[in-house]
């Protein structure tokens, strides 16, 4: 089956229609050093489509787009397939990681403008194995009348963690550092239950959300948390930018069904196969209240992209006491053909490198191609808490062959250390990634 689908992928890509080689992407736009204004919203763009386009149908932000009354209403529909294939191996430890292939996203919506400083976003995820799939992800509506800030409420992907704040087709590898699995896990992360506040700049950017619980995953009403984050551009010069932020969420009450309250923090190997074990796993935590914070740091030297981020985790244990657990990660993205990330104003994040068109060798357009490279870490251990400490090396290629259309690749050596019996693997992931 996920044969059929890789083929019908390459197949049907090659033909988006030609308008889309001199679009931008809708999570792209131009380098932010010497720029005062900002259309990566959907917002801005639908203003900016308004007084450019007619009414009709148009191929616009690398999307089909159909726009009506003047631009004030506009519909584009959307598609997101991940589809990956993983193996592990060199496992010494027995009953570890499978091997296996997967619809890791598969997504289709809808998202669009209302009267020009409105946005709304309505998508369902029919992927996302091993975890629950056939869920809704996206149902939020934003309002952008204050150019400058978004109003947003609604079930969607909260900017807190720069691997959140950024849209997942952007990601350098297969999967998010465990560390800020984790700690999305207490409040944020995505199909989030929220409601909240982002402002920018041109060279900072801020958000604030009160949160509920997440569609994806079974949760009670009663699940409470807070979310922030903020970063500032801090050097934008055309070969050097460095941006400094700083995370922070808080879970004030997990709404555990049927009871008593507790939260767990655990999470896949970076990597997922065709089984759920977790074995980097605190078990169930008696707590009323969990919290996490710690810095990031983001920018490019040149070319070459570098991201790092620390978080320390704190959970309140109800009889006394408290479980202290921290995790980081530092990562790097290398243009080896094509241009290097360029930094999004709207989100505080670097998208992915810019690509025009189809790759067409016969014209000497091979799209853009970058290496990555990331060592992460985070420690579930203390006290009685024995969750495991992981460490993971990953090294990895990525090929963008059009704005919608990119193939990944990438390697593993990790190591999970457990009271029991350290787990050491090794695996290969590749990834073909359409979005639309």
């Amino acid at each position: 089956m996920l044969r059929i689908m890789f083929a019908a992928a390459l197949a049907v890509t090659p033909a988006l229609p030609a308008a889309a080689q001199t679009v931008r992407s809708q999570n792209s736009t131009e380098p932010s050093f010497g720029r005062q204004m900002d259309t990566s919203t959907p917002a801005a763009q639908g203003q900016t489509a308004a007084r450019a386009t007619p009414d009709g149908l148009a191929w616009r932000n690398d999307r089909l787009t159909l726009s009506l009354a003047g631009g004030a209403f506009t519909i584009s529909p959307l598609l997101r397939l991940d589809l990956d294939g993983v193996s592990f191996f060199d496992q010494h430890a027995p009953n570890g990681f499978d091997s296996g292939t997967q619809v890791r996203r598969g997504r289709l919506g809808a998202r669009g403008t209302f009267l020009q400083d409105f946005e709304y976003n309505v998508t369902w995820e029919f992927g996302s194995y091993p975890s629950r799939a056939n869920t809704l992800f996206e149902a939020q509506v934003a309002w952008n009348g204050l150019g400058w800030a978004t109003v947003r409420a609604g079930t969607f992907t909260l900017q807190h963690l720069p691997e959140y704040a950024s849209s997942s087709y952007d990601l350098l590898f297969l999967e998010r550092a465990s560390i800020t699995n984790i700690v999305a896990s207490l409040a944020s992360g995505d199909t989030r239950e929220a409601l909240g506040f982002e402002a920018r700049g041109s060279r900072w950017n801020a958000s604030l959300y009160g949160t509920a619980g997440v569609t994806s995953a079974l949760h009670d009403s009663k699940q409470r948390g807070v979310v922030g984050r903020g970063v500032a551009l801090l050097v934008d010069e055309p070969s050097l930018q460095f941006q400094l932020g700083f995370d922070a969420t808080a879970q004030f009450s997990p709404g555990t069904s049927p009871g008593p309250d507790s939260i767990r923090l655990r999470d896949y190997p970076e990597l997922r196969g065709d089984n759920a074990n977790r074995f980097l796993d605190t078990s169930g935590i008696r707590t009323d209240t969990a919290y996490a914070f710690g810095p990031e740091a983001a920018g490019r030297v040149g070319p070459v992209y570098l991201e790092a981020l620390y978080q320390h985790v704190v959970v309140d244990v109800t009889n006394g006491g408290s479980r202290n657990f921290d995790g980081w990660y530092i990562q790097a993205a290398v243009p080896l053909l094509g241009p290097s990330r360029q930094r999004v104003r709207n989100t505080g994040t670097w998208a992915r490198p810019r690509t025009q068109g189809m790759v067409d060798p016969l014209n000497g357009h091979w799209g853009a191609v970058e290496a990555v490279a990331r060592y992460s870490t985070v420690d579930l251990r203390d006290g009685p808490t024995r969750g495991g400490a992981q460490s993971i090396w990953t090294g990895g290629l990525s090929w963008y062959l059009s704005p919608n259309l990119k193939v990944q690749a990438e390697y593993e050596n990790g190591q999970i250390k457990l009271d029991t019996r350290n787990r050491d693997f090794q695996a290969f992931g590749v990834r073909l990634a359409i979005s639309l």
